[in-house]
């Protein structure tokens, strides 16, 4: 009886040694599998910028008119609005289209109404950028210069940022492949990646603003530059 009872035992044990070497190995392939006993990560990040010379120009031009009949100087803004864009769309290239139209009260020192207000825009637009700047000058002769402002393009930037992207992530992986090298690590592999674009304003001009009361003289075409930027981050684990 103690015998079989001892068989029993080592029946019993060697069953749950193998049930637990068993519930072992898939805990060490679980483990290695959601990286675990993965090597250590690193956060990293890379940056590509370059200047680049604006090709877009934008000019809007406006209309004011002061009276005490509201319908009246609706018709004369509107009208001169109408003329402004015919004018623009004549010229090859150049983008037109309204901008806004506002109307305000003109009040007294007591709060009466002593007349009224009505400003209206035309927005004109071009990569064209001596043409609109001879046209705005013509235009201002007549109408206020409210602002000029330049930019890239939209092919243009895209143009630049895949030319850029391809040296973010060349300065990414040197990043990594260093960080490898300096740690007595063979290598990485990348586990996580951003991609980003710094938005960039382009400022406008003093300049610009004086040529509102220039006669006929062209509106400065030249734009200056855009800065453009590309940034690479993420996650790399050494191995």
């Amino acid at each position: 009886m103690v015998a079989s009872a001892a068989r029993m035992v080592n029946f019993l044990v060697d069953r749950l040694s193998r049930t637990l070497l068993r519930a072992a190995a898939a805990l060490c392939g679980l483990l290695l599998a959601t990286g675990a006993l993965a090597g250590p990560t690193l956060s990293l990040g890379a940056e590509a910028q370059r200047m680049v010379a604006n090709d877009q120009m934008t000019a809007r031009l406006a209309i004011e008119r002061d009276g005490p009949r509201v319908g009246t100087l609706n018709q004369e803004v509107l009208a001169a609005l109408r003329a402004a864009l015919d004018e623009a769309r004549q010229v090859p290239g150049i983008e037109a289209r309204l901008g806004s139209v506002w109307t305000s009260q003109r009040r007294g020192p007591r709060g009466e109404l002593q007349g009224w207000r009505v400003r209206g825009e035309v927005v004109l637009s071009s990569q064209a950028m001596d043409a609109l700047g001879a046209l705005a000058g013509r235009l201002a002769e007549r109408m206020q210069l409210a602002g000029v402002s330049f930019a890239l393009s939209d092919a243009a930037r895209a143009k630049v940022e895949r030319e850029l992207l391809n040296e973010a992530a060349g300065a990414f992986r040197q990043k990594a492949s260093d960080a490898a090298s300096a740690f007595g690590y063979a290598g990485y592999q990348i586990r996580e990646l951003t991609l980003g674009q710094a938005p960039q304003l382009v400022p406008r001009s003093p300049a610009l603003a004086r040529m509102a009361v220039a006669e006929a003289a062209p509106v400065p075409s030249e734009g200056g530059e855009s800065q453009v930027s590309v940034q690479v981050s993420g996650i790399v684990e050494l191995e």
